[in-house]
């Protein structure tokens, strides 16, 4: 395996001590009140761009890190730092159902495959530089992440059962139990426990964890964990080892994805525009 996919984390992230008061939208909110990304994406699609382009670079508009719409809460950047495309995407191709195939935008939220390939300068050029670094962010923080935990449960299932009695996974990973990490992670974050952990709380959790990685264990222990995370995602999708793991950038280069000695900034969506 090319070994700029274990190396890039290190500039993923980067802890910043100005706070984000992201603006919150209420229901019924006008594209106005949005910094214009609906009209923005309205007219694209009624000049006859792609649904898909044009919803790419409405979300390089986009002013909410967090969103009250349609009685849901929905989080577009997970603790600040990681953006959730996806979720974003979906909820702009949602005002327009007559031009966007529901076929579509399903195999994007379900399966996370684009309807179209863009090549991987114009993703970043349609998303700008902050919300694409955003968008790395969410791809190792929580999908890499969760590669990670699943990869070393299959290396668990094939161990010796003698072994496999004792493989905590969340343990071998981390350092802690499942049940250590999210009383840490509540504790942080002044949560109480209430039995359940919601989605977009697993996110947020899982982002934490992908920090508390980086954070406590030696480089070369990141590297090696996050290459394993990095193959179960190229298994996953059919591709060599020199291929992008990530759907939503097909076409992109290991040379292009982030670069160890960088870090990126926290993101406040309301100041890039």
């Amino acid at each position: 395996m090319h070994g700029t996919y274990g190396s890039a984390l290190a500039r993923v992230i980067h802890l910043s001590d100005r706070p984000l008061e992201p603006s919150i939208a209420e229901p019924g909110a006008s594209p106005e009140h949005l910094g214009d990304p609906l009209r923005h994406f309205d007219a694209e699609l009624d000049a006859g761009s792609h649904w898909y382009l044009a919803a790419l670079r409405a979300c390089g508009r986009w002013r909410q890190a967090t969103e009250a719409h349609q009685g849901r809460r929905l989080v577009y950047l997970v603790a600040r730092e990681a953006l959730d495309l996806v979720l974003l995407i979906d909820r702009i191709a949602s005002t327009r159902r007559d031009a966007v195939p529901r076929a579509e935008r399903d195999e994007l939220r379900f399966c996370g495959r684009p309807p179209i390939y863009v090549p991987g300068h114009e993703f970043a050029a349609a998303l700008g530089e902050p919300r694409y670094t955003a968008y790395l962010n969410h791809f190792y923080g929580i999908d890499v992440e969760e590669a990670v935990v699943h990869a070393v449960e299959l290396e668990v299932d094939k161990a010796h059962p003698l072994d496999r009695a004792s493989g905590d996974v969340y343990l071998m990973v981390y350092g802690h139990t499942l049940q250590e990490l999210l009383s840490s992670y509540r504790a942080a974050g002044g949560l109480e426990d209430d039995g359940r952990v919601r989605w977009a709380d697993w996110k947020d959790f899982t982002y934490w964890r992908f920090r508390l990685r980086l954070r406590t264990q030696v480089p070369a222990r990141v590297a090696s964990d996050t290459r394993k995370g990095i193959a179960l995602l190229q298994r996953l999708r059919g591709v060599g080892a020199d291929e992008s793991p990530d759907p939503l950038r097909p076409g992109v280069a290991p040379r292009e994805t982030p670069d160890a000695s960088a870090d990126p900034l926290v993101i406040d969506l309301r100041r890039h525009v």
